[in-house]
């Protein structure tokens, strides 16, 4: 199903970017499991973690209020309820942009259990458009159907950085690769790429991935833990 590119390099030795980033995937899947709504200070905690949702905040408080943002998520958070329930029932909450609402629910579930469900927002994959990162490493030909078909190419795709000796029992390998693609593309897109011949993983790429994954505040903590 994906297309092999043997093109890419390393440059800068990014393991230990890497690493750090995993820690702090792994914080924010602890924070979110942990995490319960009572208060408006709560609800901004959760915001706060994902990265394109923190605009909504005040707009998702207003329109619904805490109690149907805490029922919302305690769903969402029900491992014995199907994935498509889980993110229906949160974007039954009023917004001006559902689809970053449907974004935000399909990314808590990565997080919530990364060894189960791959990240999935519309810059990886927009089934209305056919778009994201994860078509840049499709087979010619190869056209991505529905949810199951998506799930199928990431899973594949973890399999093939296994190969490569990112192996994990989670999907967070394959969460950054996808993200970084796509920070890659925005770059190249807008003609800010650091460097535009080269096919590597660049710190400032990881920096950029790692801020879109809503790693921000547990990168803090990681740095002050060390220094």
């Amino acid at each position: 199903m994906l297309a092999k590119d043997v093109n890419n390099t390393v440059r800068n030795n990014p393991k230990e970017s890497l690493s750090v980033i995993i820690k702090a995937m792994q914080m924010k899947t602890d924070f979110l499991n942990s995490l319960e709504i009572n208060t408006e200070e709560d609800v901004k905690k959760l915001f706060d973690v994902i990265f394109y949702a923190k605009r909504h905040y005040n707009e998702i408080i207003g329109n619904n209020g805490i109690d149907k943002i805490k029922l919302a998520f305690k769903t969402l958070r029900n491992k014995d309820l199907p994935y498509g329930e889980r993110v229906k029932a949160f974007t039954l909450l009023k917004a001006s942009e559902p689809e970053d609402i449907e974004d935000m629910a399909r990314e808590i579930i990565h997080f919530l259990e990364p060894e189960k469900y791959p990240l999935w927002t519309r810059w990886l994959w927009n089934p209305n458009k056919n778009s994201g990162s994860i078509t840049y490493i499709l087979k010619d030909g190869v056209v991505l159907k529905n949810e199951k078909d998506y799930f199928d190419a990431v899973s594949e795709l973890r399999e093939i950085l296994s190969i490569f000796g990112l192996d994990s029992p989670t999907y967070y390998y394959a969460s950054i690769f996808l993200v970084y693609s796509y920070v890659r593309y925005v770059d190249y897109a807008t003609l800010l790429a650091v460097d535009r011949k080269g096919g590597g993983l660049y710190p400032s790429h990881l920096s950029t991935t790692a801020m879109v994954l809503g790693l921000k505040s547990f990168l803090r903590v990681i740095q002050l833990a060390n220094s």
